[in-house]
C-alpha cells in the first residue's frame, strides 16, 4: 500500500454477516444444548467435611496460640570464662616477674641491638659523649694509633677541597 492510501482508509477491512451479533447468544446456547447438556452436572467436584465451617475458627486459634516453650539451659556463660582467664593471666605475669629475675645490665644486651637503637634515634655527638665516663677513656687509647702514609695520601686525594671550607 502506498502511504497516501493509509491515511484515507474508511472501512476496517473485517466483515461480519448481517445481524450476526443479534442472534449470537441464541446460536451459542443452541450449540451447547446439542453438544453438552448443562443440567447434568450434579456436584462441583469439591467436597467439604461436615461441620467444617463450624470448627475452623477454633482450629486456627489453637494453632496460633503460643505453646509452652522448653527452658533453655546454658552450659557455662562466657563471663565466667573471662574471669578465670584474667585470673590465670595475672598469675602467669606474677610468676614471670618473680622467678625470672635476671639482672639486666649493659653487658647482657647485644651490641647490634644497641647500634640499631642508636642508629634509629637522632642523637648529637654531645649526647653520645655524656654516655661515656672519663675514667674509662685515656689518652693512650688514641696515641697508639698508627696510620700509614699511603692511607693518608689516598684520603687526601679522594676528599673534596670544598669540605675544608667552613662557613
Amino acid at each position: 500500500m502506498k502511504k497516501e492510501n493509509i491515511n484515507n482508509i474508511t472501512e476496517p477491512g473485517f466483515k461480519t454477516p448481517d445481524h450476526y451479533f443479534d442472534s449470537f447468544e441464541a446460536q451459542l446456547l443452541k450449540r451447547m444444548d446439542n453438544e453438552i447438556i448443562i443440567g447434568t452436572i450434579e456436584s462441583p467436584g469439591f467436597t467439604v467435611p461436615k461441620n467444617y465451617f463450624d470448627t475452623i475458627e477454633n482450629n486456627i486459634l489453637e494453632t496460633l496460640e503460643p505453646k509452652m516453650e522448653k527452658p533453655v539451659i546454658q552450659f557455662k556463660p562466657r563471663s565466667t570464662f573471662y574471669y578465670f582467664a584474667g585470673i590465670a593471666a595475672s598469675f602467669v605475669l606474677l610468676f614471670s616477674l618473680v622467678f625470672n629475675n635476671k639482672a639486666l645490665t649493659f653487658n647482657t644486651i647485644d651490641t647490634v641491638s644497641i647500634e640499631n637503637y642508636l642508629y634509629q634515634e637522632d642523637y648529637s655527638t654531645e649526647e653520645i659523649a655524656t654516655l661515656f665516663k672519663f675514667d674509662e677513656i685515656s689518652e693512650l687509647d688514641f696515641i697508639d694509633v698508627t696510620i700509614s702514609d699511603a692511607t693518608i695520601n689516598d684520603y687526601l686525594e679522594n676528599i673534596d677541597t670544598e669540605d675544608f671550607i667552613l662557613d
